[in-house]
């Protein structure tokens, strides 16, 4: 079963060798008590270890069930440890943060046994040994003679064919010595006991054979045993702890130094709460930032008119011109920088042809669903119509302001740049509201507004009244709508106008009398009247524009809506009433059923109001067609050709100075009168250079698509204005690409160009905050390091603290991936509480930090927020950190010499 051939054990300091073993020859039964005598020093504990496979030896070999040993590798010593021997140590060798239960499972825990088997073996075991009540006690809790009870009942859970009994009563009174050697005696009867002792009395009564050994060689042998030639019959297998075990046993150690444990965990956290916080902030103003384009995002959508500018990088982000711009201190240089620039944008003013975009985006809806998600497209026309309002007195009061024009003062009348207005045909007071494709409101409106009173609009006559978040609308709004007196406004400019000081009291209305106020919507197309073969703007005749108005299309306030307290719409500034995508096609086809579209429709080559071909082929027919225009004016119109003939016409000019008939005479009694003559007297004799200038100023321009424009028609396929709304920067960035894909092979004058300004600024901000964030993180990142090489000095003191653990561990068979498992765990167990401990700290931090920010900035969403991810993620960078930095003393503990190890204490 068991033989040693000619074992020998030098054991080498520096230069320095002494010989342990010399020459050891030896054979053992299965069944037999052997006891080893000797003195100190004289090789007796040197030969246990080789035999308990804790120590090489130098020359010789140990044969176990026929098997060499010479060729065992680590793996191979483990296995025989764990299940053919076990150790019972003078000093017990149980590990004391342990349950007495657990110190007997640990050698099964190795030998992979399962878990509901391996506890109903420990306790049998150490029912056996009399150790029923104790099994959940801790060692301290027991005596010595109960205690190596213990290591007997670990020595024996797994079965071993061999027990290796070192000094096993060195250290217990002669009484619990004698049961100890009964317990020992007993077991011999069926397996090979193994026991060095100093006590020969002790070996003369209970041994079955006595081998005395001095200076590391036999004396003698009391029952000597030859082993017969036997088979090789020894198996292995690779035994592993689990990680289970592993953890258990790192976290009960942890426990006896709660104190160490709690202020290691908090030093390693210092550096993830820098971290967590930092991420904390940046991701809360990453999140206001997204709130804010959200918000941002309703107000500016991604909009493309039929005018645009191209800018691109080489314009927003111009140099200057070095060589243009050197300092020449003997001339006055005329820096042309400014005029180059205005050259720039004039030249990127480019036009969209808007009509097949829309036919892509409607043909592509299920794609553009997928790409951006939730959005809303909506299509502004470039819409000519008005809105008339009546007053309290029954006046009517034109909606667009006009009515108060005359009587503003000029200061407060100012004008946006057309570059950032065009293909916008948006009434002063009335606005298209963001819709569904169904015209119904879209949800971006109702997130935005809380409905205080009445109904959304869902029919294209129905409106809504914004207010802002106060309930107030602006009082210039209100006189323009009709809403507050037209005379009363009318008095506030004059006064203004005159220099004088006013001061209005807020006037309050009920929101129930403002449901149901009523408008009326007309297109130019209405206000022309037919006359003869031709059409007569009626608009100057007061009675006939009164007429008109009231047979208009009726429109009426249904709701109204306040801005939500986190909004970001300026309702101050925008157009108080909204209407629905509804209204606008109905406007279209109201304009498109008009009698006068018809017929122009029906007229494609001529002018239905003056019936002058819009087209002229030569100088003749230009000038044929000057004269009919001026034989057919009317009204106001009359006036102006007036002036422009005698502007133009130097032969009008000595007829008028010559004549002396009094019909020709200017007079302010009767202008519309002497104009006509005027006229008259120039088609006389009219001068061709006239003729072709009055062509190319009042007529050239005349087409057939500006005359359907001007009596208020527009196909619903060529909208002026596409505004795309989205949810999110990452789907204004989709939205950018569904544009590339459309430009894809398009010539250059095809493409779709627009410039995302909100984008570029946005994105902008938010790179520098991440900079910023990284920047910081960075310098907070070398704490945390700093914090991780702490905590592998830590664990390796914890190896010093537990290098007999490590020897109990190697001798019941772990390896030294167990034992660097081991360690590796107790890393693991101080980086999972550092990165909880930190993460948990920040989340408390947070809460004064966000009532802080919302404080100061007044920003209800703002705050420093840790996303639970980012926490999991920080946990995670704790523990590998900390596992990166247990790698040395887990390396350390795990090559440790077992004999060694168990002899420390």
């Amino acid at each position: 079963m068991l033989e040693l051939k000619n074992i020998t054990k030098i054991y080498k300091t520096g230069e320095y060798k002494q010989k342990a073993l010399d020459d050891i020859s030896i054979s053992f039964r299965k069944n037999e008590f052997v006891s080893i005598l000797g003195p100190s020093g004289g090789g007796k504990t040197s030969l246990l270890n080789i035999i308990g496979g804790l120590m090489g030896y130098t020359q010789g070999d140990l044969l176990i069930d026929g098997r060499s040993t010479k060729k065992f590798k680590d793996k191979d010593r483990d296995y025989y440890r764990n299940k053919s021997v076990g150790f019972v140590f003078q000093s017990y060798n149980l590990i004391g943060h342990q349950s007495i239960l657990k110190n007997v499972e640990l050698a099964l825990t190795l030998s992979g046994e399962e878990k509901h088997k391996k506890k109903d073996l420990a306790i049998k075991v150490l029912e056996e040994m009399g150790l029923k009540d104790h099994i959940y006690k801790k060692p301290a809790q027991l005596s010595g003679g109960q205690m190596q009870r213990v290591a007997i009942a670990r020595a024996l859970v797994n079965n071993p064919d061999i027990i290796l009994a070192d000094e096993p009563t060195g250290a217990l009174d002669t009484e619990t010595s004698k049961e100890i050697m009964e317990i020992l005696k007993k077991i011999s009867k069926d397996k090979l006991v193994i026991m060095v002792t100093h006590n020969p009395d002790l070996a003369e009564k209970y041994s079955t054979r006595i081998v005395k050994l001095k200076d590391g060689k036999i004396l003698s042998d009391s029952l000597p045993y030859v082993e017969e030639k036997n088979q090789d019959n020894f198996k292995t297998k690779k035994l592993s702890l689990s990680l289970p075990t592993a953890l258990g046993l790192s976290f009960n150690n942890l426990l006896t130094k709660k104190t160490r444990t709690i202020l290691t965990a908090f030093a390693g956290s210092i550096g993830i709460i820098g971290i967590a916080l930092i991420l904390s902030l940046s991701n809360g103003v990453d999140e206001f930032i997204v709130e804010s384009q959200r918000k941002t995002l309703k107000s500016y959508p991604i909009e493309i008119q039929e005018q645009s500018l191209k800018l691109g990088e080489s314009f927003i982000m111009s140099k200057k011109d070095e060589t243009n711009n050197k300092k020449d201190d003997k001339n006055v240089t005329a820096n042309a920088e400014i005029i180059e620039k205005k050259s720039n944008l004039t030249s990127s003013i480019s036009k969209n042809n808007l009509s097949p975009f829309k036919e892509y985006l409607e043909s592509g809806d299920q794609k553009i669903n997928n790409l951006i998600g939730k959005h809303s497209i909506n299509y502004l026309y470039k819409l000519n119509f008005d809105i008339y309002g009546k007053d309290k007195d029954g006046e009517i009061v034109n909606t667009d302001g006009s009515d108060f024009k005359d009587d503003e003062n000029i200061i407060f009348t100012g004008q946006s740049s057309p570059i950032f207005t065009m293909g916008n045909g948006e009434h002063k007071n009335f606005r298209q509201i963001i819709s569904n494709k169904d015209g119904t409101i879209s949800d971006i409106v109702k997130e935005e507004y809380d409905l205080i009173e009445g109904d959304w609009p869902s029919k294209g006559n129905e409106l809504v009244l914004f207010t802002d978040k106060n309930n107030s609308v602006n009082a210039e709004s209100l006189y323009e709508l009709g809403i507050l007196p037209k005379k009363e406004y009318k008095d506030i400019l004059k006064k203004i106008d005159n220099g004088e000081k006013i001061k209005l009291d807020n006037k309050k209305l009920n929101k129930s009398k403002l449901i149901g106020l009523k408008f009326k919507a007309l297109i130019p197309a209405d206000f022309y009247k037919k006359s003869g073969d031709t059409y007569e703007n009626i608009k100057d005749d007061e009675n006939e524009r009164k007429k008109t108005i009231e047979n208009g299309f009726d429109l009426k306030i249904v709701g109204i809506a306040r801005a939500k307290e986190d909004s970001e719409t300026n309702s101050q500034t925008n157009a108080p009433i909204g209407f629905t995508s509804k209204f606008t096609d109905i406007l279209i086809d109201r304009a498109k059923n008009s009698a006068i579209v018809k017929e122009q429709e029906s007229n494609k080559d001529i002018n239905i109001l003056n019936k002058i071909p819009f087209k002229a082929n030569n100088d003749k027919e230009k000038r044929d067609a000057a004269k009919s225009y001026l034989k057919n004016l009317k009204g106001k119109e009359k006036l102006e050709i007036q002036s422009f003939l005698l502007a133009n016409s130097d032969i009008l000019k000595e007829n008028l100075q010559k004549s002396s008939n009094e019909n020709l005479k200017i007079s302010m009694e009767n202008p519309s009168e002497n104009s006509l003559n005027i006229i008259n007297l120039f088609l006389e004799n009219p001068e061709d250079k006239v003729l072709d200038k009055l062509y190319e100023e009042k007529l050239s321009s005349n087409t057939y698509t500006n005359n359907l424009e001007s009596f208020g028609y527009i196909s619903k396929s060529a909208p002026s204005t596409i505004k795309i709304y989205v949810e999110n920067f990452e789907n204004r960035e989709n939205v950018k690409n569904i544009i590339d894909d459309y430009n894809k092979d398009k010539k250059l004058e095809d493409k779709i160009n627009y410039v995302d300004f909100v984008g570029l600024l946005t994105s902008s901000i938010r790179t520098i905050i991440n900079t910023i964030s990284y920047v910081l993180i960075a310098f907070v990142g070398v704490s945390l390091i700093v914090s991780s090489i702490m905590i592998g000095i830590i664990t390796y003191i914890s190896v010093l603290e537990r290098t007999k653990e490590i020897g109990i561990l190697r001798s019941i068979g772990a390896s030294k991936s167990d034992i660097r498992k081991v360690f590796l765990s107790e890393t693991f167990i101080i980086g999972f509480l550092s990165g909880l401990l930190g993460v948990l700290i920040t989340y408390l931090l947070n809460i004064p930090i966000s009532n802080i920010m919302q404080n100061v900035t007044k920003i209800s969403y703002i705050g420093s927020r840790l996303p639970s991810k980012t926490g999991v993620l920080l946990i995670i960078i704790s523990i590998s950190l900390t596992l990166i930095a247990g790698i040395i003393p887990s390396s350390i503990a795990a090559r440790k010499d077992p004999v060694e190890a168990l002899a420390n204490e």
